[in-house]
């Protein structure tokens, strides 16, 4: 998701944002759900007697405090960089939801006790992929890709584990007090986006409440969850000491070529500098190897480096000629935070942790928590496989009979690229999809279509004042043993998505 904002030359939209794209013969197809096909696919209202009290408040304003409210949010997204800029060099503030989510302390807890669980899991599977040829074909890399983790393999400590992860999902936090019945769909390990955005979006919301004289609400540790950059930070910190070097210079590796798009790597910088961490953007190809320092930029050591850049696209700009010799020096020195192996990723890995042909290596705990919150899923081609219901089906002909119950995704696509959902298709469109998805065989995935629950919120309305209005609602989540944080997204449509009247969802809790 947040990895998809493009940094390319051509103005699109904010697809790190898309969640959910409904396609027809490739084109964006109007959604017109019966009924039942709704409740398959849209969840139940997510609201609470805190959310209610919220839009009371807001609902109460007239039109002049509609208009402080709205410029308080202005104001402090300008201050805090929230924020993207267009090929054109404009800036634009990312829209931000009005009304909050509240997670529970408890639902905190407990969604860092199963993302505890996932992160060990997918490493010790993953650990395995230059070995097993089945894993190698479930997991599908390009062999220049391969190169990379062949370098990374042998670095200090266990470079599986040295991966920072975002894990996004659907989950109700009114009505399922323990978030025992989260969804996770997919994950993002590489790259990684909403670090920033998320922190800024709970500071520029609890800014603007004030400002209206609605108190009680936190962004503490405790009632909200942590702040993203922190755990980010207290990461990149527990990474050096295990690759067994002090932390004096952290560099945020990206392709500079591109000048548009997400702002976070430099509010992240920021942030990190402001903490007393020397933190610099620097471009790829930038990093040189001294025979005494090891690598560098511009002749000063670097500790470690945040790879905020994709292998493909390093592979990419090798073959047009690029010197990467510091990064691979760094890969095989265990510096690249994420390792190579966060470019394991796939959508395909829901089935390595899901089906019993891989995933022999989890433990007992690990294997409930992915039965429970882990949406059945299987890289599509010709062959035989576990149902949803543990039964043999021939894969093909059952997501073929199955669309109302299924989407199909491209395995490395992000930003909900091609992402196709069975209930809102029409059957010819499914087929044709299905169809090509196997005529390149393990480049698409099926899986089980999961509910998004929709959240209850504002906007201005006749005359100024809020109107109520509902929109569909999801999460990622960052975990590491110094806390869980989120980032929320919302938009009216299923297609979570900035540019067609999404948003940011801001995480706050109550005092």
């Amino acid at each position: 998701m947040f990895r998809d904002l493009p940094r390319t030359g051509k103005d699109t939209t904010l697809c790190e944002f898309d969640t959910i794209v409904s396609q027809d013969n490739g084109d964006r197809v109007k959604l017109r759900r019966s009924p039942a096909r709704s409740a398959r696919f849209a969840g139940r209202l997510d609201i609470g007697d805190i959310d209610r009290e919220i839009l009371a408040a807001l609902e109460r304003l007239d039109a002049a405090q509609v208009r402080e409210f709205r410029t308080a949010v202005d104001e402090a997204s300008d201050r805090l960089g929230l924020d993207y800029v267009r090929d054109s060099g404009e800036r634009i503030l990312i829209p931000v939801n009005p009304t909050p989510a509240l997670p529970t302390r408890r639902q905190i807890t407990y969604l860092g006790s199963v993302l505890r669980a996932f992160t060990f899991g997918v490493a010790r599977l993953v650990s395995r992929r230059l070995d097993d040829p089945k894993l190698a074909a479930a997991l599908p890399l390009g062999a220049d890709e391969l190169a990379w983790l062949r370098i990374g393999r042998d670095a200090p400590g266990n470079p599986p584990t040295h991966v920072f992860h975002r894990w996004d999902c659907a989950t109700d936090l009114s009505h399922d007090s323990a978030a025992m019945h989260a969804k996770f769909f997919e994950v993002n390990s590489v790259d990684v986006g909403g670090i920033h955005y998320a922190a800024a979006t709970r500071q520029v919301l609890l800014d603007a409440f004030q400002k209206i004289g609605v108190r009680g609400l936190s962004i503490d540790r405790a009632a909200a969850g942590s702040d993203p950059r922190l755990v980010l930070l207290d990461e990149v910190k527990a990474h050096a000491k295990t690759i067994g070097r002090p932390l004096k210079f952290l560099a945020i590796a990206e392709n500079q070529d591109f000048t548009t798009g997400i702002t976070e790597a430099a509010s992240i910088a920021t942030f990190f500098c402001d903490r007393g961490l020397n933190t610099e953007c620097v471009d790829v190809r930038a990093f040189q190897v001294h025979r005494r320092k090891g690598v560098c930029v511009r002749g000063r050591p670097v500790d470690v480096i945040y790879r905020n850049i994709e292998l493909r696209d390093l592979v990419e700009l090798e073959s047009a000629g690029a010197d990467l010799a510091g990064m691979k020096a760094a890969a095989a020195a265990g510096q690249l935070f994420s390792s190579p192996f966060g470019e394991l990723d796939h959508k395909s890995l829901w089935e390595v942790l899901g089906s019993s042909e891989f995933n022999g290596q989890l433990t007992p705990l690990e294997k409930k928590m992915v039965a429970r919150h882990i949406p059945w899923t299987r890289l599509l081609c010709e062959r035989r496989t576990d149902g949803p219901n543990g039964k043999s089906v021939d894969l093909t002909s059952y997501v073929r009979r199955q669309r109302s119950w299924l989407v199909m995704k491209p395995n490395q696509s992000c930003g909900g690229q091609g992402v196709t959902i069975g209930p809102v298709t029409s059957q010819r469109a499914w087929e044709k999809t299905l169809d090509d998805a196997l005529a390149a065989p393990n480049t698409w995935v099926a899986q089980e279509l999961i509910s998004i629950p929709r959240r209850r919120t504002v906007v201005p309305g006749p005359g100024g004042r809020f109107r109520a209005k509902e929109v569909y609602a999801v999460y990622g989540l960052f975990c590491s043993p110094f806390g869980v944080a989120f980032v929320g997204r919302a938009s009216s449509r299923p297609v979570v998505n900035v540019m067609q009247g999404g948003g940011m969802l801001g995480i706050l809790g109550r005092e």
